[in-house]
């Protein structure tokens, strides 16, 4: 990851470590068998899509791979951390970022990264 503040491993973040003793012997959050149906999941990501252009609306987001990726990091935290708020940022494991961006990767392979929230 380019910035120290990425550079996390899942075991570093108590709600992720917590998470992953629910799965017996599980020794990444990727590997974790919620992962794949709550992040990667397309049609998971859609619904969570309608959720968020109900709330907030329509989103600015036009490229597919661009909003599943979007979409799975906003899944990922609330499934870990539940509402934080608009304003309210955390950084996701480096982990389950590389293994979104594979899933969902960018055309020309450049990602903004995490920036930190000025709220």
């Amino acid at each position: 990851m380019p910035t120290e503040a990425e550079n996390i491993c899942c075991l570093e973040i108590p709600q992720v470590r917590s998470r992953l003793q629910e799965a017996d012997e599980v020794p990444c959050m990727t590997q974790h068998p919620g992962f794949q149906p709550v992040c990667l999941n397309v049609y998971t990501l859609q619904m969570a899509g309608h959720v968020l252009r109900a709330e907030y609306g329509p989103s600015r987001l036009r490229r597919i791979h661009r909003r599943c990726r979007h979409l799975a990091y906003r899944t990922f935290v609330g499934w870990y951390w539940d509402y934080l708020g608009c304003k309210i940022w955390v950084v996701i494991p480096a982990c389950v970022v590389l293994h979104i961006r594979q899933e969902f990767p960018e055309d020309e392979g450049h990602y903004a990264g995490f920036r930190l929230s000025f709220g």
